[in-house]
């Protein structure tokens, strides 16, 4: 290369270095096969718009010789954490401004713990690893949350949720419960393994103790599985009740022959093992039979329906098979028909275990389908075993839970079947026979059928005909009550529709004007009228303001939708209003039934489609009358 050569060389060099360090031009320079740098000026443009427009100068006398009054400027820091100070000219003195942290400060605080803004929470504190990554995260809340979930405080302990806000556990002092795995601390010795209900899982106690006395310890190690019945030769359908259960005063009997194959104990279905006349070697077609005073229970128009609407599906009576029995006792609390009242609950066990036996010597298996619970009056009266007998609806719930839960455990013990009995019940409209203005019984039941998959409201009995106490039920009314629980248990167990619901509030949408109630409506449409109860005020709707019935606030009751009821209101509701259905009132009968019982006016059209024939030959529609409730303008059902 020549000398010539080299000097143009060095003279492009020298002419690319000047504009790259002096060109007040902010852009970028090709200095060479291709390769463009940036020159001073769009570095420093850069730079000063990083720093807020704090241009950089080597000391703060030149950044004030040059900028202008109220301009930043930036000078490089001394300080070990700090890269740059920004300074304001203020009439030529430099006012501090705030410092930037170089970038080893920047990765010191990145090790520790920062605020930053949380899914779960506006603030949290935020915890990294070595790599950087954030492992956890403080929130405001106290909980905290990790990687794979979040742990959170809870009312009586801790509580451990995924990402999504699911709840995986809770961790307490006296109960955890891990994917509905429930650990509790009990008084028992030893272990024992329930299911969500609180069944103790045949052969799940792990004590050690020698408990023969109980069939819930013997058997094969099942759980109990709701809604996976199984049929047997001989399925058992227990109708453990008071009074209305063992038909008193229902005569005469009108069931007396057995249209299909289904069974009963020859001593008949209302003898209570080890009491007189009890006979456990033979099985006889199920009729009804005269006891003393106990007459026409519901129990073969349940078994006898149940069948029918098989037949009705195509299927063959032969395969259906129902063992019925009726062994409760008239007048009894439902603390007198549990485990420590009377010793009726042992006498059922005991039938039960025959009837097991007696199926196995004749070579059928054997099994409990559903129980029919129809009790309550006792709960509301004041003498007898009703004197005791708690009136908390909350209190009645768990205890009628209690008994058919501890019930079950002994049945599984028996039988070994995996599946849970269903438990099909009546609503109790007796309250103003006791001279009770108020239904916790009622509301009771209901309530647990809302909550519970297994407990299912067949009907409210305020429809059907009663005695002239104004309580028992006459023969065909008792028959008739067997009819609409062989439809709940059918549909539920057998057709499998899904769990048989009543006509029953869903929603209500309480306005200044009207009150608007959506229901649950099993078939057809609402309809208003008397054709199962004879008219009551607002057709059954009432208003408490302080617990007293505002009888002029309600103006009219009128059916809107298919499903849907409108109150209208002749002025505001008080705060504390409450809304009934087939409450009654003061000053009302004290009766039950649909003459002068508590009652309401609200059905469906069910029975345009599904009708009975009972023994004496009469047609009746099965239209599904509504249940008795309440809504609080506070709290709700």
């Amino acid at each position: 290369m020549s000398g010539a050569e080299d000097l143009a060389r060095l003279k492009q060099t020298i002419d690319t270095t000047n504009e790259l360090l002096l060109s007040p031009e902010v852009k970028m320079i090709d200095i060479g096969g291709g390769e463009m740098r940036p020159t001073n000026a769009m570095v420093m443009t850069n730079l000063a718009t990083l720093l807020g427009g704090a241009m950089p100068y080597a000391s703060v006398a030149l950044g004030l010789a040059g900028t202008s009054a109220g301009t930043n400027f930036s000078v490089l820091s001394s300080a070990q954490d700090e890269y740059v100070n920004v300074y304001r000219n203020e009439a030529g003195a430099a006012v501090f401004v705030d410092s930037y942290p170089n970038s080893k400060a920047v990765a010191e605080i990145r090790e520790d713990i920062n605020t930053f803004d949380s899914s779960w929470s506006d603030a949290a504190t935020e915890f990294v690893g070595e790599d950087e990554f954030v492992v956890a995260e403080f929130l405001d809340d106290g909980s905290l949350e990790m990687m794979g979930g979040r742990l959170a405080n809870e009312q009586n302990g801790l509580g451990l949720y995924d990402l999504a806000g699911n709840p995986m556990a809770k961790f307490g002092a006296n109960e955890s419960d891990i994917n509905d795995l429930v650990l509790e601390r009990t008084s028992a010795t030893g272990v024992e393994i329930t299911d969500e209900l609180d069944f103790i899982y045949p052969g799940g106690d792990f004590s050690g103790a020698d408990d023969s006395t109980s069939s819930a310890s013997q058997g094969a190690f099942v759980a109990l599985e709701l809604n996976q019945q199984q049929m047997t030769d001989h399925m058992a359908v227990i109708d453990y009740s008071q009074s209305l259960g063992v038909g008193f005063g229902s005569a005469p009997v009108i069931s007396t022959t057995q249209p299909y194959n289904n069974l009963m104990l020859a001593s008949g279905t209302k003898v209570r093992a080890g009491d007189p006349g009890y006979n456990a070697t033979a099985y006889i077609p199920l009729v009804e039979t005269l006891r003393d005073e106990d007459a026409e229970t519901p129990v073969t128009g349940l078994c006898n329906g149940v069948t029918r609407r098989a037949v009705e599906d195509g299927e063959l009576a032969a395969n259906w098979v129902f063992v019925g029995c009726a062994p409760g006792r008239g007048g009894q609390s439902v603390e007198a028909l549990g485990p420590n009242g009377n010793g009726d609950y042992q006498k059922l066990i005991q039938l039960v275990k025959d009837q097991a036996a007696l199926s196995k010597s004749l070579d059928k298996s054997y099994s409990v389908w559903a129980y029919a619970w129809i009790q309550g009056e006792a709960n509301y009266s004041t003498t007898g075993s009703g004197a005791t007998a708690t009136k908390s609806a909350y209190k009645y719930a768990q205890l009628e839970l209690e008994l058919f839960d501890g019930l079950s455990r002994e049945v599984a013990g028996i039988t070994g079947q995996k599946f849970r009995p269903y438990l099909f019940t009546y609503q109790v409209g007796a309250h103003r026979r006791y001279a009770s203005d108020t239904m916790q019984i009622a509301l009771a039941q209901w309530r647990a059928s809302r909550q519970r998959p297994d407990v299912v409201v067949a009907v409210p009995v305020y429809i059907f005909p009663t005695l002239g106490d104004l309580l028992h039920l006459t023969n065909e009314g008792s028959w008739l009550l067997g009819e609409y629980f062989s439809r709940a248990m059918y549909e539920t167990m057998i057709r499998r529709n899904g769990k048989w619901r009543p006509l029953e509030p869903v929603c209500v949408d309480w306005a200044a004007d009207h009150i608007d109630i959506k229901f649950h409506v099993p078939s057809g449409q609402l309809v208003l009228d008397t054709a199962l109860a004879a008219s009551a005020p607002n057709f059954g709707f009432d208003i408490r303001e302080s617990d007293t019935v505002a009888t002029s606030i309600i103006s009219s009751v009128s059916v809107t939708a298919f499903d849907t009821v409108r109150i209208a209101l002749s002025r505001t509701a008080a705060s504390d209003a409450v809304l009934s259905y087939a409450r009654g009132r003061p000053g009302d009968p004290n009766a039950s039934g649909p003459v002068s019982g508590a009652r309401g006016n609200l059905r469906d059209t069910h029975g345009l489609y599904d009708t009975a024939e009972s023994p004496l030959g009469n047609i009746f529609a099965l239209h599904n009358p509504c249940v008795m409730f309440e809504y609080s303008r506070k709290t709700g059902f």
